[in-house]
């Protein structure tokens, strides 16, 4: 896999497809390229070149012992579209990535020719504080941080369907470097120190504000704040899912944004 250096911070990267333009899939908080194969897939089969990327911090990039914010992540993602010569790209996040996205958006409007927020925020309240708070504490035990993030992210069916999977899951957890944790809670410091709420006017690209609407961690209500603070900007929602939903309804994630990108060509 390739790997970009950005002020001498190693970025691992997959660029796939052939397509004239561009969609770059920002990871949540937890996620890595992996869990964005399915709808890297159908976007590549529709015709568009995919380029994804795990953030400083994240499983497969380095993990520099600094504090990490998204204005930090927007400029990597600058930087990473420059090494692989591209001008201008989509731009879709879900939760941890929609907040990168937004304010890529934000910082970068001739680089950016849309953006996607899929169960992002633009701001955050006392619950979603504490539940961040909480995954800080619980890193100290990876099977105690995997177990912490589960009841947030995944639906109820999702869970009952799948509990086998994600006792999988925990032993890769459990198997992880310490650095790793350490890594994801300069991840959470930077996400509270979101504020971005604010600036969603200087947003002038097309924006879809995407949503599961079983989110119990990032609820509709945030979507609709960005949706509504985006000028233009649309409000959709994913039936039948908790957060992850990149993780539970891929094929759904895929629909909505093939659908998202091509109306705005008119197709």
């Amino acid at each position: 896999m390739p790997r970009a250096f950005v002020d001498g911070v190693g970025i691992e990267y997959l660029l796939e497809g052939h397509g004239p333009e561009t969609v770059a899939l920002l990871n949540g908080i937890g996620m890595s390229m992996a869990h964005w194969k399915t709808v890297s897939d159908r976007l590549v089969g529709a015709g568009y070149r995919v380029l994804m990327h795990d953030f400083r911090g994240q499983l497969l990039s380095d993990r520099p012992k600094e504090p990490y914010s998204f204005e930090r992540h927007a400029r990597d993602l600058a930087s990473l579209l420059r090494e692989v010569g591209v001008g201008r790209a989509h731009v879709a996040g879900t939760s941890y990535g929609a907040e990168v996205a937004l304010t890529f958006a934000r910082d970068y409007p001739g680089a950016c020719a849309s953006v996607v927020s899929i169960d992002g925020v633009s701001e955050y309240d006392s619950v979603l504080g504490a539940a961040i708070n909480s995954w800080k504490a619980a890193s100290v035990d990876p099977r105690v941080f995997y177990k912490s993030l589960i009841p947030w992210n995944y639906s109820a069916a999702y869970i009952e369907a799948n509990g086998g999977a994600l006792r999988d899951r925990e032993e890769l957890v459990a198997a992880l470097p310490r650095d790793y944790f350490e890594g994801f809670v300069r991840l959470c410091d930077a996400f509270l120190a979101l504020d971005l709420t604010k600036d969603l006017g200087r947003i002038r690209c097309p924006c879809l504000a995407l949503v599961a609407d079983e989110d119990i961690l990032k609820p509709g209500r945030y979507s609709r704040i960005i949706a509504d603070g985006v000028p233009g900007a649309r409000y959709e929602e994913i039936r039948g899912s908790g957060h992850a939903v990149v993780v539970e309804k891929p094929g759904a994630v895929a629909d909505s944004l093939v659908e998202f990108l091509e109306g705005m060509h008119g197709r």
